[in-house]
């Protein structure tokens, strides 16, 4: 019986191996634990990452919100020199997606996002530079190695153009969108940014309204007054933003156990006063007391002027509040979201269109919405009076400057460099310029062409410096959109 057994066994054993002995090579090469080609949504969840979640200190520090004083450097000041073109590998990644979705049918949600995250990372870009390669970029496959330059004009028309695109193209009844990160899948809520990040694009463009091919106005007026075509964005539950969670450190909050966050950032001086001159409690949310004071009272909080010398920064800030703990705190890896576009915002646009006279409605109707929204961003009650102080309220008089200044108050650490885009478009408000910040003083206006360029597409990149700023790539010239 024993031997019978034996036989038996032995009789599976080589049937077994025979069986797998008849698999071909490359039928060992596939993970059934990992996916094997790309998908679509494998793509969007990292696009999305890569779009949403940044380091804002580098910022915060350009829009005078904080200031760091351990040494000098471009990070920090204003001695800028060149910026990479790091987002055409994220729009590579883009048009693979895209791709990706045109092999299926029912993947509009895909090809909407596409279009919006393109306008995304080439407003980046020309926000950055000026001119930059647009329709003839990322042609490298096909051989165009050297793309020619769009202007400015050219590129924000054509980026209007995709939103615009966008919006058709993104709607729940295609189906909830797998690997989204931001909105669970909710195309309704992609179609709310989409219209508030064009409202953002437009307003980029206030000083070319009725100098410019692009009808900014009109279109402002379309979206406003057309909400079930162009629906906005009707609540903070509508930001465009990433959420932080401590699965992994690769998912906390960028600053959280940051040493030198920690130890030599402080709120720039006057970021404080604007916060202290209005009595604003968000001051403690943004920063600690000076060492050894109490919280939560307003001349325990003062800032460290950022055109100081180093040395002299470094001596102010024994008397100075450093950033709010929470932020470097590596016990608070979640910290706060970082919003790409949010609902504050949105409410600030608004506002300062019906004040601009594009659109009709109550410019102090947003203006409030906005304000409250951002109080509520950092559980904090509006106080009473808050509103109806003579630097707050909405009288007629100095109105812009006071939307500019709580949308700059609103974008503390947030939306990437849109408060120093918005500094630079308008002056409001000032920034601190000196010994401690380099290039004579002044605020830079943009950032020079990489090297890159200059190696490998020398003839075009030339040719844009040259119709810009006089052949000087200067971080000083005024690219056409702020001239």
């Amino acid at each position: 019986m024993k031997h019978t057994i034996f036989k038996i066994i032995i009789f599976f054993a080589v049937v077994t191996l025979l069986s797998t002995s008849c698999k071909k090579y490359e039928d060992f090469q596939v993970n059934p634990n990992q996916p094997s080609t790309a998908t679509p949504a494998l793509l969007l969840t990292n696009i999305c990452i890569s779009v949403f979640d940044y380091d804002p200190t580098g910022p915060a520090f350009a829009s005078r919100q904080l200031t760091y004083y351990e040494r000098g450097n471009s990070d920090v000041d204003y001695s800028w020199t060149s910026w990479d073109y790091g987002n055409y590998d994220i729009l590579r990644q883009v048009t693979k997606m895209d791709e990706l979705a045109s092999e299926q049918s029912g993947q509009d949600n895909y090809h909407g996002l596409a279009k919006f995250f393109r306008a995304v990372l080439f407003n980046q870009l020309t926000d950055r530079f000026g001119d930059i390669p647009y329709s003839n970029a990322l042609g490298a496959l096909d051989g165009n190695t050297e793309p020619a330059y769009d202007t400015q004009e050219q590129v924000y028309a054509g980026i209007l153009n995709e939103l615009e695109e966008a919006n058709s193209l993104l709607s729940d009844a295609n189906g909830a969108i797998s690997g989204d990160i931001i909105y669970s899948g909710s195309a309704s809520q992609w179609k709310k940014l989409v219209n508030a990040f064009r409202l953002r694009l437009l307003m980029h463009l206030s000083k070319k309204e009725g100098s410019s091919s692009i009808n900014i106005k009109e279109q402002f007026q379309q979206i406003i007054s057309s909400p079930s075509t162009y629906p906005l964005m009707e609540s903070a539950a509508d930001n465009g933003q990433i959420v932080f969670n401590s699965t992994s450190t690769s998912n906390y909050y960028p600053t959280c156990g940051s040493l030198s966050v920690g130890t030599a950032v402080s709120i720039e001086e006057g970021m404080a006063d604007i916060l202290k001159d209005r009595s604003d409690p968000r001051l403690f949310s943004f920063a600690d007391p000076i060492s050894g004071m109490a919280a939560n009272v307003f001349n325990n909080y003062a800032g460290v002027n950022a055109g100081l010398t180093v040395a002299d920064q470094q001596t102010t800030s024994a008397d100075a509040s450093r950033i709010n703990r929470r932020y470097p705190d590596i016990n608070n890896p979640v910290n706060e979201p970082l919003i790409l576009v949010g609902y504050p915002e949105q409410e600030f646009l608004i506002a300062e269109a019906i004040t601009r006279g594009w659109i009709s409605g109550s410019a102090e109707e947003h203006y409030n919405n906005g304000i409250t929204a951002s109080f509520a961003f950092y559980d904090i009650t509006v106080p009473a009076g808050y509103l109806d102080q003579a630097n707050v309220k909405l009288n007629g008089t100095g109105d812009l400057e006071k939307i500019i200044t709580e949308k700059y108050i609103a974008l503390f650490m947030q939306s990437g460099w849109e408060a120093f885009y918005e500094q630079r478009r308008t002056g409001i408000p000032h920034f601190n310029t000196g010994p401690g910040t380099y290039n004579n003083g002044k605020v830079p206006k943009r950032w020079l062409y990489p090297q890159s360029e200059y190696d490998y597409n020398k003839a075009n990149v030339d040719a844009a410096v040259q119709s810009q700023y006089g052949g000087d790539d200067d971080t000083n010239g005024e690219m056409w959109l702020i001239k």
